[in-house]
């Protein structure tokens, strides 16, 4: 079985690539086998890095894009000026993924592991 990637370069089942070189006798055989009627399967890119961190306007904008921003600052609002959860959400430069307060604030969102990552891969393509 044979798979196309994003540069239209032919991958083996054992993860080698193909040169698209008629001198080569994998690209000759790859050839025969299409000649056969097969079709390789398409390119499928992988999934985008979760990143470890993103800053602190790349987080809220994120927040505010997904509907969370008003309901998280509420609550937040409701917090003593000293609580280290409303210092972090006030002051902290860049949001962790594992932070203690940013899995906090999703829990009570009820936002699942998938959701914060896919928040952190928004948050992470945000520029001011």
């Amino acid at each position: 079985m044979y798979k196309l990637t994003n540069n239209d370069y032919i991958l083996r089942d054992d993860g080698w690539f193909i040169p698209q070189s008629l001198d080569n006798t994998d690209y000759q055989q790859y050839l025969a086998w299409l000649a056969k009627g097969n079709t390789p399967e398409p390119y499928v890119p992988p999934p985008p890095p979760i990143p470890t961190t993103v800053t602190r306007f790349q987080a809220r904008v994120a927040l505010v894009q997904a509907g969370y921003f008003d309901t998280i600052n509420t609550y937040i609002a409701t917090l003593p000026q000293t609580d280290v959860k409303r210092l972090a959400w006030e002051d902290a430069a860049e949001w962790e993924r594992a932070s203690p307060t940013l899995n906090f604030l999703a829990n009570m969102l009820g936002l699942s592991d998938t959701d914060v990552d896919d928040l952190f891969i928004l948050a992470s393509s945000i520029s001011a």
